[in-house]
């Protein structure tokens, strides 16, 4: 009974320790052309009772078996490697590891005893073209309206204009606190233009940025610019196509990046296009326009127009294709409700228009970096040819929200699901993000945009029931989950601002003195920062869940240089748990303190870390 009970659960353990994924450490050519020979490698436990190990693909249809080799045994663990030739542009495979009286079959989501389908097969993208500058990158989003004021010149005055029944209200300061959103109507401005972010560039350069998303700057009379009458125009009060050639320019000389919002599935009521009667709309049977979720002042893009599609991104001189040239060479388009894109009933035009859309923004720069709006699953956008990334929402931001004790983006919209007071468990984190990163190849996890707040959703510091402790377990994830870290504006100096209502999540930046709270914030993001840039593990590294019970997680990144443990526990009393380190090739942490100066408290046993963790307790340490 006993030998029964250590059998089983020697195995467990050894399952546990089996990885591989598509990094170097693992696959000598992560962009591999096509037709060349790779590397393929796993590691796991070097006492695992695995006697031979196979890779199985299926080129052209037909089952391919490559046999691995034990290549070395290292700090405890086992690697097989096998040669891999790569014949087609989508590369699936999965590992058959074959015991004495067993077959463990290994895809992205884990081990079964049972032959696994191919939607979480590991992939290999040949020829595929992955940006150099996204290893290590860290995304910053401005709202510009909201972020500085470069010019005072081409701010909106008070009564300059009015909009939907409000006039146009220009703050006399910088630092007044906004208009409750009833008084201001998104017609209420504080002066903030692209001569300001210009400005701030040694601001975002001292604290680690390597590329900025702005939201949209096209000419519109709101201050989010969803509503776009011009596509082809920047916004005058923004300081026009000039300032964004400036901005452009002193971006690419600092060598960072920029990409452009823009919503190509609405524009506003207000657009040159309306009021000269394009047949580019969507229209009702009493002819009035549909609108973007029936607001009427957000009228829907018709695309069965082949014209529209022709001045939007197919036609030389195209919206997508002008800003993506000289003298402005933008490096890439963050799609609005790309979710909902060309999605009209008995009109489904998206699945024929993204491929267009998408090879047209490649055909003019070719590392171009797209981004989808899609709080979502949106898997089949994320296989290779399509977007980069979404806002992941799914995989990261919705899923680190709602574990630190916040209500889910989308049950909150419901009213009987938001009834229910359910805690989510690490458990269900684990789940959640290996149901978003299993299915999509290795090369884009490593591109998805990480956040936790934008425009659109309440800032998590402003929230009176989340601690300075559980935002700095939000940072820390975004720092470990596969993929960039994107912080938004003024999240690094806690920003002000409310959480019922996106006006509140809207604040124009702090530049003044900061107060200890804001301190604190940026104190924490540049050396979160400065570790992403300072190691491997971090920007092109492999990641590995070692624990996820209750309401604590433990994560890993490592590459061959080093390894990080990051402990996150939402737990409200002291906790102990048991580190596998020995996942990892591990023992003991280096040192007697954390990253941030915490101590450990700890001591090693049998292939684990004892570790005792404070409530709601957040720790980053290298193990060794």
């Amino acid at each position: 009974m006993e030998q029964g009970k250590r059998t089983q659960d020697f195995e467990k353990k050894f399952l546990a320790s089996v990885y591989s994924d598509g990094t170097r450490m693992f696959v000598s050519n992560p962009t591999p052309e096509l037709f060349e020979t790779v590397k393929i490698s796993i590691r796991f436990l070097a006492d695992a009772p695995v006697k031979r190990v196979l890779i199985r693909s299926v080129p052209n249809g037909t089952e391919r078996y490559d046999e691995a080799v034990k290549t070395k045994v290292e700090k405890g663990l086992c690697y097989f490697t096998a040669d891999f030739k790569v014949t087609e542009y989508h590369m699936n495979y999965q590992f058959h590891l074959v015991c004495d009286d067993v077959i463990y079959f290994y895809t992205q989501a884990g081990i079964t005893t049972y032959i696994p389908d191919h939607t979480y097969d590991f992939k290999l993208l040949a020829d595929y073209r992955q940006p150099d500058w996204v290893k290590g990158a860290v995304f910053y989003q401005i709202f510009p309206e909201r972020f500085a004021n470069g010019n005072t010149e081409n701010d909106v005055q008070t009564g300059e204009y009015e909009y939907q029944g409000a006039k146009s209200y220009r703050y006399p300061k910088w630092e007044d606190v906004p208009l409750p959103p009833e008084e201001g109507r998104a017609v209420d401005f504080y002066g903030g233009d692209l001569d300001g972010i210009r400005a701030k560039i040694p601001y975002l350069k001292d604290l680690g940025v390597t590329a900025i998303y702005i939201n949209p700057i096209f000419t519109a009379f709101s201050t989010h610019k969803y509503d776009c009458c011009d596509y082809f125009h920047v916004d005058p009060h923004f300081g026009g196509d000039e300032a964004l050639e400036r901005l452009c320019q002193a971006v690419h000389e600092n060598d960072m990046k920029i990409i452009l919002d823009i919503s190509i599935n609405h524009t506003g009521i207000e657009h040159h296009w309306i009021h000269e009667e394009k047949p580019y709309y969507f229209k009702r049977e009493d002819g009035s326009y549909q609108g973007w979720f029936d607001v009427p002042t957000l009228p829907v893009l018709d695309y069965r127009s082949e014209e529209l599609r022709d001045v939007i991104y197919r036609g030389k001189d195209a919206v997508l294709r002008k800003w993506l040239r000289p003298p402005y060479q933008v490096d890439g388009w963050r799609f609005d409700v790309a979710d909902v894109f060309a999605r009209n009933n008995e009109v489904q035009l998206s699945d024929e228009l993204w491929p267009e859309i998408c090879a047209a923004i490649r055909e003019e720069n070719p590392d171009a970096f797209i981004i989808g709006e899609d709080w979502g699953d949106c898997g089949k956008y994320l296989q290779g040819n399509l977007w980069n990334t979404p806002m992941n929402y799914f995989g990261f931001g919705r899923v680190i929200r709602q574990f630190l004790g916040l209500p889910d983006l989308y049950l909150e919209r419901n009213e009987i699901l938001n009834a229910v007071p359910y805690q989510m468990t690490a458990e269900d984190v684990a789940g959640r993000t290996e149901e978003h990163y299993a299915k999509i190849p290795s090369v884009i996890a490593d591109c998805q945009m990480n956040l936790f707040d934008s425009h659109d959703i309440a800032r998590i510091h402003n929230y009176e029931t989340v601690s300075f402790e559980q935002w700095k377990s939000a940072v820390i994830a975004q720092f470990f989950w596969r993929g960039i870290p994107c912080i938004y504006y003024g999240d690094e100096v806690a920003i002000d601002g409310y959480t019922w209502h996106d006006a509140g999540f809207r604040y124009p930046m702090p530049w003044g003195d900061l107060s200890e709270e804001g301190q604190k914030h940026l104190a924490l993001y540049k050396k979160m920062i400065a570790l992403r840039k300072e190691h491997s593990a971090f920007s092109e590294g492999s990641s590995m869940m070692l624990h996820a019970e209750d309401r604590m997680l433990v994560l890993s990144r490592f590459s061959e240089k080093a390894t990080y443990i990051a402990v996150i526990s939402m737990e409200d009393t002291e906790k102990r748990v048991s580190i596998p380190l020995s996942f990892v090739g591990a023992k003991e942490p280096v040192g007697s303190e954390d990253y941030f100066g915490e101590s450990l408290k700890g001591q090693a046993v049998d292939g684990g870390y004892l570790f005792d963790v404070k409530p709601f307790g957040a720790y980053v340490f290298e193990v060794r």
